[in-house]
């Protein structure tokens, strides 16, 4: 696993950005070039950075190319952070109670009403 180059590639929020950009399926990479104001050589960097540490793929068509997310590589580092994280404890459903009669309300006395009626 080479959890240290996606850890690389994704400390950086643009490439995050790409990646969450990608989320929804493929994508040409003008598509990906436009929600970015850098330059499309800065970009092609970070496309680069991605598909060299194994997060996106890339597909030709014609000279197009489209990108999209390497699901193995996330399920490597789904795999990798499952055991530091908590495991998901599962609420336990009780039989509905009584209502609990209405307490009564005692409304507190604001202590400057007494001095603000003396004035």
């Amino acid at each position: 696993m080479a959890i240290e180059e996606i850890a690389k590639a994704l400390g950086d929020e643009s490439r995050r950005k790409i990646i969450e950009l990608l989320k929804d399926g493929e994508l040409p990479a003008t598509a990906i070039f436009e929600k970015f104001l850098f330059a499309a050589p800065t970009i092609s960097r970070h496309l680069s950075v991605l598909k060299e540490a194994g997060l996106v793929q890339t597909r030709r068509n014609g000279v197009f190319i489209f990108y999209t997310l390497n699901v193995d590589k996330f399920n490597e580092l789904n795999d990798w952070l499952t055991p530091f994280l908590p495991k998901k404890v599962e609420k336990v459903r009780s039989e509905p109670r009584e209502k609990l009669s209405a307490q009564i309300r005692i409304p507190k006395e604001n202590p400057f009403d007494k001095f603000q009626s003396e004035f």
